[in-house]
């Protein structure tokens, strides 16, 4: 049965039902355009239909070739370069969505190139990982992008982290990876890399796949899974289905198998619930395969391409116009109502709505990565700063994010010891405070940055002991440090405070109502609730209060949804959001988002979900400290 087309839609649903849209144009029903190749040079460019996974001819390039790029936005698909029949070409073509037919030229690629792997965003295009007629081994890393609704020539992005070629693209609308490739003049790689799609620079590691393979197919894509398949390893094709949950970072896993070792398919379609392996054995079958992204399994048969005077149609690119990594994502929430939340595990930055329940959605990316829920973030109205961490060693780094602006964010200054720590501000500083160093030992040192400027921290005072990871938050004139995990190991229930706009140590302000370390805070101009924590034998699921402008022991409030720590915390000036974390109770990693309201008590209620299970930290444009 068809659905209603009235009310609002979730984007899933929009997906589910992609095929049954009242009067769509004609490929509104099907999953983008392939160019061909296979054994000799084709023009042809097919649609595969969602429902049956057929193909069907549509029209021509403007000029004959395989091994190109191919990627594309909700109204248009690109295809760069390639194998034609005199040799490599730098040719770019774009076709229409909503009229197909034939190509149009689009511009050039920097150089004449086969082999790329490619991934869009509902603006930009980009390839990466393409082999030169000559081979130049410096071209074999290099990042392109195209600006999709403008045609004209490709831009310089930045580079791979290492040289190879014959690599595959994914990811989301936020992110773009290349999986695995050939290393120019050597062998097969595994190396996963991404960058954040609306910035330029060079792509930072992933993870790895679980075979070195080139010559694989990818293309198929959710809003947070990335899946691979196939590929040639330097002996032998492969039938191997891997994928990799986009918002984190880390190595493939396992998602099934084809129902045959596959090679040279070059690009896959999906509508964010569905993903089409585009038909080869080893460059010698039109038959394709269907996976459901959101669950691992086997892939089953799904249709035919069509053949051209017995030429199967491979080594291929393709574009599809609804898969969620080229739709656009939600304008930003309203002034005040902005909370970015950094995953512990990476960089990639969430944006939640607070003033609206419901799940976050991409943003970005931070300039550098940490895990293990070691950032401090400190915000004014218009700016994030996030600090410190621990990735491949620990960090001195602070970033800055704009709250207007997705992408990467920049490189703000340093701490003045090198540490995991946690932050908070008002409208003009941020403080960040205690940590654990390289060394690993707590650390009694809070750093000061003026928002507004960059450059590195200035030293600001001491905790009143070494402090790991203390909850914080406060008012525009003071900040509270709540709890945290010693110097020996143990844990404490003191709380200090500072007044933001000197510098000092901390001033004893009271207790809170149990030892507690790994719990986090946040606050409106006059109140902090301190939520969950650890104290010393098990996770806690109290959520207590204290007026920030007088002193005294915290006040009960009420509970969490479980035994939580080690999440993010940050609100507007009447609802708190507490987010990710660990959950004791189901002893992982959560991505459920509670929220209650900061001037009343009670327990926490559901408010949505993360794209990932994580902990994490980052802060809002309306905190407590702002006004």
């Amino acid at each position: 049965m068809a659905p209603s087309f009235s009310g609002v839609w979730k984007l899933q649903t929009k997906y589910q039902y992609s095929s049954a849209f009242p009067g769509p144009p004609v490929n509104a029903l099907l999953g983008g355009a392939f160019i061909g190749g296979g054994v000799g040079t084709v023009a042809h460019t097919q649609t595969i239909d969602f429902n049956n996974g057929n193909g069907a001819d549509q029209g021509d390039l403007t000029v004959a070739r395989y091994d190109a790029a191919g990627f594309g936005s909700t109204t248009r698909a690109v295809f760069s370069g390639g194998y034609g029949a005199s040799g490599v070409v730098n040719v770019v073509d774009y076709i229409e969505h909503a009229t197909l037919g034939n190509a149009t030229d689009f511009g050039d690629a920097t150089v004449a190139a086969i082999g790329y792997g490619s991934h869009s965003s509902d603006t930009r295009g980009l390839v990466a990982g393409f082999n030169t007629a000559d081979g130049v081994n410096t071209v074999n890393k290099t990042i392109d992008y195209y600006t999709i609704a403008s045609a004209g020539n490709a831009s310089d992005f930045g580079d791979l982290s290492t040289n190879r070629n014959a690599c595959e693209g994914g990811g989301n609308t936020t992110r773009a990876l290349w999986f695995a490739g050939y290393a120019w003049g050597s062998a097969a790689v595994n190396v996963i890399d991404y960058v954040t799609v609306a910035s330029t620079g060079t792509a930072r590691d992933f993870g790895d796949t679980s075979n070195s393979i080139y010559g694989h197919g990818g293309g198929i894509n959710s809003e947070t899974r990335s899946v691979i398949y196939g590929g040639y390893n330097g002996s032998s094709h492969l039938n191997v289905i891997e994928f990799i949950t986009i918002p984190t970072f880390g190595n493939a896993t396992d998602f099934g198998d084809l129902d045959q070792a596959q090679g040279a398919r070059g690009a896959g379609v999906s509508n964010g619930i569905i993903g089409i392996l585009v038909g080869d054995n080893a460059g010698a079958s039109g038959t394709n395969q269907k996976i459901t992204i959101a669950s691992a399994g086997n892939a089953t048969d799904f249709g035919t391409l069509q053949t051209y005077g017995g030429t199967y149609f491979s080594y291929n690119g393709a574009a599809s116009p609804f898969s969620p990594s080229v739709d656009a994502l939600p304008a930003l929430p309203s002034a005040g109502n902005t909370g970015l939340m950094v995953q512990s595990l990476g960089s990639f930055i969430e944006s939640i709505d607070i003033a609206s329940a419901g799940n976050s959605v991409e943003f970005g990316d931070i300039s550098y990565t940490s895990i293990n829920g070691g950032y401090g973030g400190a915000a004014s109205a218009t700016r994030m700063c996030v600090a410190g961490g621990l990735y491949s060693g620990y960090k001195n780094n602070i970033d800055l994010t704009i709250f207007a602006t997705r992408g990467l964010g920049t490189d703000f200054g340093d701490l003045t010891v090198t540490r995991i720590t946690v932050g908070a501000s008002n409208s003009t500083r941020g403080i960040y405070g205690g940590g654990k160093d390289s060394g690993g030992s707590r650390v009694d040192t809070i750093d000061y940055i003026t928002i507004a400027s960059a450059g590195n921290a200035t030293d600001f005072g001491n905790l009143v002991e070494a402090l790991e990871t203390p909850g914080i938050a406060g008012s525009p004139t003071r900040m509270l440090f709540m709890g945290g995990r010693q110097g020996g190991g143990g844990y404490t229930d003191q709380i200090g405070y500072v007044t933001i706009s000197s510098t000092g140590n901390t001033t004893d302000f009271g207790d809170l109502l149990e030892n507690n370390g790994f719990g986090v805070a946040t606050s409106n101009n006059t109140r902090v609730v301190h939520c969950g924590g650890f104290d010393g034998s098990d996770g806690l699921n109290r959520l207590q209060y204290l007026t920030t402008a007088s002193t005294g022991n915290a006040t009960d409030f009420g509970d969490l949804l479980a035994k939580w720590t080690q999440g993010g915390a940050f609100s507007n000036s009447t609802r708190a959001l507490v987010l990710g974390g660990y959950d004791y109770v189901a002893s992982a990693s959560s991505d459920v988002i509670q929220q209650f309201t900061i001037a009343s008590t009670g327990n926490s209620t559901d408010f949505g979900d993360l794209l990932a299970p994580s902990g994490g930290s980052g802060q809002s444009n309306g905190h407590g400290g702002l006004s």
